[in-house]
């Protein structure tokens, strides 16, 4: 395994290409630490065992990433749960958070046009003041979020479940709603989006 572990180094080490800080691959990231650890001879068992505990150290701290380096995974979603995380005016456009768990996730004023939360787990989310235009909601669980004066126009929202969610100010325009949700939110709605100017019940076309 030293010796295999070598090799790499000998590799990796050996390119000279210059990275900023902050943007090294997560594999050149990990050998490099194990790269300075091989600068000595591996003269003992108890070397070989702490060069491996450094490197089992470096593998573990790169799986602790902001959330502007958040990997999207094979199924389209992150490869971690955002619940309970702190996003007030995060730019979100270039992310898909489909099916994600976003339970009591903060995204006040948070830029989320386009973005797909499709099948998300978003109870007591707050989007307060987001900008969800033409983002697609479908299939999500948004029991008990707050979507106070966001604008939701042309979202997409088939499947998604809105109970006992808080819908003042938000504006729902050419959002399509089957009959019996927007009877539900047309109960509860009221007041006038402070961005677009748009009443809530207007919005949701409410008799």
């Amino acid at each position: 395994m030293a010796l295999a572990l070598r090799r790499s180094c000998q590799a990796s080490c050996s390119m000279s290409v210059p990275m900023p800080r902050g943007a090294c691959p997560v594999g050149r990231a990990h050998i490099a630490v194990v790269c300075q650890a091989m600068k000595q001879e591996p003269t003992s068992d108890s070397f070989r065992h702490r060069m491996l505990a450094i490197s089992s150290a470096a593998a573990l701290a790169l799986t602790v990433l902001p959330l502007d380096t958040l990997a999207v995974s094979g199924g389209g979603g992150v490869s971690e749960s955002l619940a309970g995380k702190d996003l007030t005016g995060k730019d979100l456009r270039k992310f898909k958070l489909t099916k994600a768990n976003l339970r009591q996730t903060n995204f006040t004023g948070a830029n989320l046009e386009g973005v797909s939360l499709f099948g998300s787990l978003s109870e007591r989310a707050i989007f307060r003041g987001a900008n969800l235009r033409n983002a697609d909601l479908e299939s999500g669980n948004y029991e008990d979020a707050d979507f106070t004066n966001a604008v939701l126009e042309g979202a997409f929202v088939n499947n998604a479940q809105f109970i006992k969610v808080t819908i003042t100010g938000s504006d729902w325009t050419d959002v399509v709603l089957r009959k019996d949700v927007q009877k539900e939110l047309c109960a509860i709605a009221d007041g006038v989006n402070p961005t677009t100017g748009v009443s809530t019940r207007e919005s949701l076309l409410c008799p």
